[in-house]
């Protein structure tokens, strides 16, 4: 003590706190924490407005058509998909979505016992379950049935055979842009045994494996 006046001594090592910086320390880590939660609920709610804004999907998808049946063989072709899906109930983390896609393989070849080309048309209207789609990698499948034509191309003339037909997918969405997706999917159609002149099919089923990628318009 020196003239009345009592003098504080703290003894500290180099680089540690004082007593008062640890408290206005503990004082601010409440607000920090909540500073924090308040930005994490701002983004998810943003992610949520951004998903909900963006209701329709437009894709144009490309890739091979696989026809697998039991009474004759028929080698692989190209196939394009027109895919238009509108989003009819979502909840956080999921969707529901009303599909029409349109799937054409303009040429396969049947190669017995005569050769023979033939095109077709798939008309599958049905529904898509998404999961995530506010999130950058969105999986999906989806089921539908609807309308397949299959038109032959022959020494025996040209035929036209209107079936129905039952479809599933699956495959999964990669945001690349705000409004741009990139698009991975395998597709069956399955329907009755296509009739092709000259060849007896019977009654048998055909599976149409058609595993497409391209780019999808999300709006």
């Amino acid at each position: 003590m020196r003239g009345g006046r009592a003098i504080k001594c703290s003894i500290r090592g180099p680089g540690l706190p004082t007593t008062e910086e640890q408290i206005a320390s503990q004082l601010h880590l409440p607000r920090r924490i909540a500073l924090r939660k308040i930005v994490l609920a701002v983004f998810a709610f943003l992610l949520c407005i951004g998903a909900q804004a963006q209701s329709n999907e437009l894709a144009i998808t490309a890739g091979g058509q696989f026809p697998i049946n039991n009474a004759f063989d028929t080698n692989a072709g190209f196939a394009v998909q027109a895919n238009f899906a509108h989003r009819i109930f979502y909840v956080p983390l999921a969707g529901i979505y009303f599909e029409l896609p349109i799937v054409v393989g303009p040429k396969n070849v049947l190669d017995l016992p005569s050769r023979s080309n033939y095109s077709s048309v798939f008309v599958t209207p049905g529904l898509k379950f998404k999961f995530a789609p506010e999130f950058p990698v969105s999986p999906y499948f989806a089921f539908g049935g609807g309308w397949a034509r299959y038109k032959e191309d022959s020494s025996f003339g040209d035929q036209t055979h209107n079936q129905g037909v039952f479809d599933f997918a699956g495959g999964v969405d990669m945001k690349i842009a705000p409004f741009i997706s990139v698009r991975g999917e395998v597709r069956d159609f399955y329907t009755g045994s296509p009739s092709f002149a000259g060849i007896p099919t019977g009654s048998g089923r055909q599976h149409n494996i058609v595993p497409t990628g391209g780019l999808v318009l999300r709006f």
